[in-house]
């Protein structure tokens, strides 16, 4: 009887046992798998991609000025050029023939000029002789008035050819300034980019909407740029002398620095006015020399707008929007309810608006704490309140960072140092 009572005793015992370690291993098993990441200083770097052309800061298109054909050229695309050096000739018949006719209308003009000049004296010389033999009573009045007349007339005539001459001159400067124009020279010094005419074309002059005829394009390519478009939710952070990483697609084992000159203020417009998506300009100049660079070549800039040498940092992944309610154990969720009435609802509802945080784990259970961010990295936010070094976080999976409440077991999946 004894030992039949002992064995009871002892399978009691082990039933015992056996429920004590099975409520164990269920509540362990009851936890929620997730993947955690220590939070640690880093250097972080808000950047604002944006993608666009290279081009010259400084070029110069030569337009023809004169109409005609072309009657030399001297460089080709490519060629390197000096400030003043001869590029194109225009067929200078036209303006030559100008400037003879002007020349021999201003000889004309100077002989005339030497006549009245002539004229002048003799009616002076008569007007003279005339008043001397009034004054004897020899002549009448009416002869002393014709030749004050006449001296009068030749005086004037005298001044008209001498401004005859001068408005002559004056068009014989203009006449050779056109004839100047035929000889087209080197705005600056830089390199022939393109060229787009031949010997024997003829070329237009500008008027009214037909531009002129683009005969060549000279840059200086000592000083480049990148002419980039930028999106509308990324402008407000882009600031002149913020630097940039510019990465070409000629190059693509090479990057190169430089440095925000210029933002626009207004959105780019399309050739014919119209606003497509909304992008402003950026120009950035870089600082680093391209080799065998070439106006047009695409290009892709990152620019920075956020930088900090040490900063507290959280992976985005970490990073959810939840509220008080949704935080809550659901026992509690319920007892909170029942004391709920009509008057609080109105005032929770305000409560119980999502904000952002993170999970934080805690001896092997959860709490979201609310986090205020600051710059973007590329894969992390700069934390400005609620978190500190050395935290541990909750990263994943997006289904647990969905159903976690405050106080829940986590299991640790994988542990990430960084």
């Amino acid at each position: 009887m004894k030992n039949k009572r002992n064995l009871w005793i002892a399978v009691a015992v082990i039933a015992l046992t056996l429920i004590v370690i099975l409520n164990i291993t269920l509540r362990r098993e009851k936890g929620i798998k997730v993947d955690v990441m220590t939070i640690e200083e880093m250097e972080l770097r808000a950047l604002v991609s944006a993608s666009g052309k290279i081009q010259p800061k400084i070029s110069v298109d030569i337009s023809a000025t004169i109409p005609g054909k072309v009657f030399k050229l001297s460089v080709d695309e490519g060629d390197p050029v000096k400030k003043g050096q001869f590029l194109i000739q225009i067929d200078p018949t036209t303006a030559e023939s100008q400037v003879e006719q002007i020349r021999a209308s201003i000889n004309a003009a100077e002989a005339n000029y030497e006549l009245a000049k002539a004229n002048l004296v003799q009616a002076e010389d008569d007007l003279t002789r005339a008043e001397k033999l009034y004054s004897r009573k020899l002549t009448s009045e009416e002869t002393i008035q014709k030749k004050r007349t006449a001296f009068r007339v030749a005086k004037m005539t005298v001044n008209a050819k001498k401004q005859e001459i001068s408005r002559l001159k004056a068009s014989l400067s203009t006449a050779e300034h056109e004839l100047n124009k035929v000889n087209i020279h080197a705005d600056i010094d830089g390199i022939v980019i393109k060229r787009n005419v031949e010997e024997g074309e003829n070329v237009f002059v500008g008027a009214f909407n037909n531009p002129a005829t683009v005969l060549l394009t000279i840059a200086n390519l000592s000083i480049i740029e990148a002419i980039v478009e930028v999106d509308e939710t990324d402008i407000i952070d882009v600031k002149a002398g913020q630097q940039a990483e510019i990465k070409l697609d000629a190059y693509p084992d090479s990057s190169f620095t430089g440095h925000v000159t210029k933002v626009g203020q207004s959105p780019i417009l399309t050739a014919g006015g119209q606003q497509q998506a909304t992008s402003f300009e950026v120009i950035i100049q870089l600082d680093d020399r391209i080799p065998n660079v070439r106006s047009g070549l695409s290009c892709k800039a990152d620019i920075t707008t956020g930088y900090r040498e040490k900063a507290v940092a959280v992976p985005i992944q970490a990073l959810t929007l939840r509220d008080d309610e949704s935080l809550m154990k659901r026992s509690k969720k319920i007892g909170s309810k029942k004391r709920e009435n009509a008057e609080t609802e109105g005032v929770n509802k305000k409560k119980n608006e999502p904000y952002q945080g993170v999970f934080v784990v805690d001896n092997e259970h959860v709490t979201f704490k609310a986090v205020k961010t600051g710059i973007a990295g590329e894969r992390h936010f700069e934390v400005l309140s609620g978190l500190e070094k050395d935290d541990v976080v909750v990263t994943g999976p997006f289904s647990a960072l969905r159903k976690l409440q405050n106080g829940d077991l986590a299991k640790v999946n994988k542990k990430d140092k960084k």
